[in-house]
């Protein structure tokens, strides 16, 4: 089956409640098993777990969308779509995605550190 994120996602919430079904198997006790799933729990479940988010996600031919690719992963990462083609995207359509990903870095770390005091 190729990758889709709603699977990747799926995967990874069945397999915290796996963990946590097991850790009520074995205490016996409720002793905050139950706590909430949070988002790290899912992390450590998800296919790219110990890589990085991406920083930026370059999409040619123009597409805004992505195409159920990295949807978990991507929150706040920079989405760059160029016009050219994957063939014709040359050094110069890159430095303008860097560059562009420059101009909009302070908004996306502030993002970063909000979200991540809301967790």
């Amino acid at each position: 089956m190729p990758y889709n994120s709603t699977s990747e996602i799926v995967n990874a919430v069945n397999e915290v409640c796996a963990e946590r079904r097991e850790m009520l198997q074995r205490e016996h006790a409720d002793n905050g098993v139950h706590s909430e799933i949070s988002v790290a729990d899912l992390d450590r479940y998800m296919y790219s777990a110990g890589c990085p988010d991406p920083d930026i996600v370059i999409r040619t031919s123009g597409e805004t969308r992505l195409s159920n690719f990295l949807l978990w992963q991507t929150t706040f990462s920079h989405l760059q779509n160029p016009d050219p083609l994957w063939p014709e995207f040359s050094f110069k359509h890159l430095v303008w995605a860097i560059l562009q990903y420059q101009r909009v870095y302070p908004y996306l770390e502030q993002n970063r550190k909000r979200a991540k005091k809301q967790l």
